[in-house]
Parts: C-alpha cells; sequence; structure tokens
C-alpha cells in the first residue's frame, strides 16, 4: 500500500513537471505604448489590409500562402475569442483598435556553456572562470506577433509575441492547440492594466 501512494505521489511530479516543461516551451513577451490610455476602449477590427501575413525566413519548402490558408482560420478564431473574453466588441463602424498578426518561420537558436547556471561568487570556494560553449542548438523557430494599433493614432499601441520551436512531426490537431494556446497566453496580458 506504501509503496503504491509513492509511485501515484512520483506518477503525478512527473506528471506536473512534464506538462509545466511542454507549457513552458512557448516562449511569451508584451510590450505597450505607456503613454496611451487603453480605459473606455472596447471595440476592434480586423487590420482593413487583413488579419494576417506569413512570412517564410528559410528554405524549408513551406509554401506562405498555404500555411496562411490552413492556420489563418485557427488564429482569427483564437483571437476573436479571447477578446470577446476581455469585453471587446468586434466592430467595422469605428473601431477603437486595428488588429493584425504575423507569423514568422525560421531558424533559432540556443546556447548553453560551461558554469552557466553558476552563482558569480559561488559560496563553496571553486574559483570562478571563463564559460566556454558546451552546447549549440539550431531548431526550427515560429513566432507569433500580435499587434493592436490604436485606430486615433495609427500606430501600434500593444504587442505580444510568442516564440516556439517547431516540431514538424505533431499533428495538424496539435499544432491548433498550440497556436490557440499562444493566443490566449499573450491576450491574457491585453489590455495592460495601469
Amino acid at each position: 500500500m506504501r509503496h503504491g501512494m509513492a509511485g501515484r505521489v512520483i506518477a503525478g511530479v512527473v506528471a506536473l513537471v512534464l506538462g509545466a516543461s511542454l507549457v513552458a516551451k512557448t516562449k511569451t513577451t508584451v510590450q505597450h505604448d505607456k503613454a496611451f490610455d487603453f480605459a473606455g476602449k472596447k471595440t476592434w477590427a480586423w487590420h482593413p489590409d487583413g488579419s494576417g501575413t506569413f512570412k517564410v525566413l528559410e528554405v524549408s519548402g513551406d509554401d506562405p500562402k498555404a500555411l496562411h490558408d490552413r492556420l489563418d482560420p485557427v488564429i482569427t478564431a483564437a483571437v476573436e475569442r479571447e477578446l470577446t473574453a476581455r469585453g471587446l466588441t468586434r466592430t467595422d463602424a469605428a473601431p477603437d483598435f486595428h488588429v493584425n498578426y504575423y507569423v514568422l518561420i525560421g531558424a533559432g537558436s540556443s546556447t548553453q556553456y560551461a558554469g552557466q547556471f553558476l552563482a558569480p561568487t559561488p559560496d563553496w570556494g571553486v574559483i570562478p572562470f571563463a564559460g566556454a560553449t558546451t552546447s549549440y542548438k539550431v531548431f526550427e523557430q515560429g513566432s507569433l506577433i500580435l499587434d493592436v494599433s490604436a485606430v486615433s493614432t495609427r500606430s501600434v499601441v500593444w504587442r505580444g509575441v510568442a516564440r516556439a520551436e517547431i516540431d514538424r512531426q505533431r499533428t495538424p490537431e496539435a499544432r491548433a492547440t498550440r497556436l490557440q494556446e499562444a493566443v490566449a497566453e499573450l491576450l491574457k496580458k491585453f489590455p495592460p492594466k495601469k
């Protein structure tokens, strides 16, 4: 009985860590114009030039138009759902904001070096040493950039960026779910709080 409980606890911890690592693989950042007053702005529309653009920055054989046709409905539905959940209404008559997105697909990289995770002055007395690169990884990266522009100023007042390593082994459904989660994570921070 005791071993069964310990096994369930360990399995739960492993599931939690694996779940956290899957979510953590999408990095998000948000910036906004601190001088712009978001209060009272409740309507939005897709940008007059279109909802989004796809750019393939590498020779991967991907057709940007085919990617757009396949993924635009996923992204636009996720944006509409998240903005509605935040109390904004989509309208074509005099909106407060125009929204558009960009998807960029290109090369990404990550490096680590010996001693990277050591404190600057270790308590246990090891002499600090110069770090040498011990790991270098190049991978295919996708970025989703979501822009919100104020119609009144015609300038971007909020931008969210989600970046993740592209896994070509995922099913189209898994990719769509990942895009929806990225949009939800970005728009959690819209409109910005003062």
